[in-house]
C-alpha cells in the first residue's frame, strides 16, 4: 500500500459517515425509462431472483426497486430471494442478482473488519450453480460491501479491494468508449445502435483485479486512486491521504464459465435511481448518467442471451 503522507480515520468518523449516507439516500419513485423494444412480453422472460437474505443494502423493495421495475418493464419475472444459497433454492432462479450483501455484524456498523456475507457452503453452491448454467450479477460496492463479497469473489476468480475507489475526487466517475475505460463488449454495443453505450457513470465503488478469463468492462484510468478513508474521497484535494493507485484495475467485468455467466459490478448506484433529501439524483436518474439505464438492461440481455 502506498501512502500520501498517510493519515488515519477513526471508527467513529466512519460510523458517522455511514449513518449520514444511509439517512440521505432514498429510492426515486418517479424514475421512468422508456424501453423502445422490450426483450420479452410482460412476465414472459426469465426469472430474476434478487437477494434479500444477506442484509443487502440494495433490494427489490428498497434501493433497487427502480431497477426491479425496469426489468419487469423489459419482461423479466422478478422474484425476491429470502433463503440461503443451496442447490434447491438456486434451482428456482435463472438469473440471480446479489447487490451489496453484508455480514450481520456490519448491518448497522461499517467499521472494520468486514467478514464474509456468505458461508463456505453458500459460496460452493453458487459456484456450482454458475458452472451448471446459472447467470449471476454480483454487485459489491465500496467498503464494507467489497469485504463482505471478497470470499465469493475469490471463488469466482476476482481479487476485491475493500476500499473507496474513484477516477477523481468530488464527483461522479464517467467511463467512456472513446478513451477505452468502457470496453468494447456485447453489453456496450447492445442489440442495435439505439442500445449502444458510449458512457457509463458510477458513484464511488471498489476496484477489482481480474484473473483467468475475466474480461474487463469498466477499467480505471491513470489518475484513479483507492482511498482507505471514505471522507477523503469527498474532501478538497490534499496530500494527506492514505491509499494506492488503481490504474488499469476494473470496476465492472464479465466472465463466461462453463455453462454459466457472471457480471461483476464494483459499484451499485449505477443501476439504482436514488435521490437525496436535498434533491440530488444519483444513479439511472442522474443527468450525469444518461445511458446507465440502457447499460443495466444490456447487462441482463447479455446474461440471458438476448445479445451474444
Amino acid at each position: 500500500m502506498m501512502s500520501r503522507n498517510a493519515t488515519y480515520f477513526t471508527p467513529f468518523i466512519l460510523f458517522f459517515f455511514v449513518t449520514f449516507a444511509q439517512a440521505q439516500q432514498q429510492s426515486d419513485s418517479s424514475f421512468q425509462f422508456a424501453i423502445a423494444l422490450p426483450a420479452f412480453n410482460l412476465d414472459q422472460g426469465p426469472s430474476v431472483c434478487i437477494d434479500q437474505a444477506h442484509f443487502n443494502y440494495h433490494t427489490a423493495v428498497g434501493r433497487y426497486k427502480p431497477y426491479a421495475d425496469l426489468l419487469r418493464q423489459d419482461g423479466f419475472r422478478i422474484v425476491t430471494f429470502s433463503s440461503s444459497f443451496n442447490a434447491q433454492t438456486l434451482a428456482n432462479c435463472q438469473v440471480l442478482i446479489i447487490a451489496n450483501a453484508l455480514a450481520e455484524s456490519n448491518q448497522a456498523d461499517w467499521s472494520y473488519p468486514h467478514p464474509s456475507a456468505f458461508t463456505r457452503m453458500e459460496i460452493r453452491a453458487l459456484v456450482n450453480w454458475v458452472r451448471n448454467g446459472g447467470k449471476l450479477l454480483l454487485i459489491a460496492d465500496h467498503a464494507p460491501f467489497a469485504g463482505a463479497a471478497a470470499d465469493l469473489g475469490a471463488a469466482l476468480g476476482l481479487v476485491m479491494v475493500d476500499v473507496y475507489a474513484v477516477q477523481r475526487r468530488n464527483g461522479a466517475d464517467v467511463f467512456r468508449r472513446n478513451d477505452n475505460t468502457l470496453k468494447e463488449h456485447a453489453i456496450s454495443t447492445g442489440r442495435s445502435s439505439d442500445e449502444a453505450i458510449s458512457s457509463v457513470t458510477t458513484f464511488t465503488g471498489q476496484a477489482v483485479r481480474l484473473t483467468g478469463d475475466w474480461q474487463p468492462l469498466l477499467s480505471f484510468a491513470a489518475e484513479a486512486f483507492a482511498y482507505i478513508s471514505p471522507q477523503q474521497v469527498f474532501q478538497p484535494q490534499s496530500n494527506q491521504v492514505q491509499g494506492f493507485t488503481v490504474n488499469g484495475w476494473s470496476q465492472a467485468a464479465t466472465r463466461e464459465w462453463e455453462q454459466g455467466k457472471v457480471v461483476l459490478l464494483g459499484e451499485a448506484a449505477m443501476c439504482s435511481a436514488q435521490i437525496s433529501s436535498n434533491g440530488v439524483a444519483m444513479g439511472m436518474n442522474s443527468p450525469q448518467a444518461p445511458q446507465n439505464a440502457q447499460f443495466c438492461l444490456n447487462i441482463m440481455h447479455w446474461l440471458t442471451g438476448v445479445i451474444n
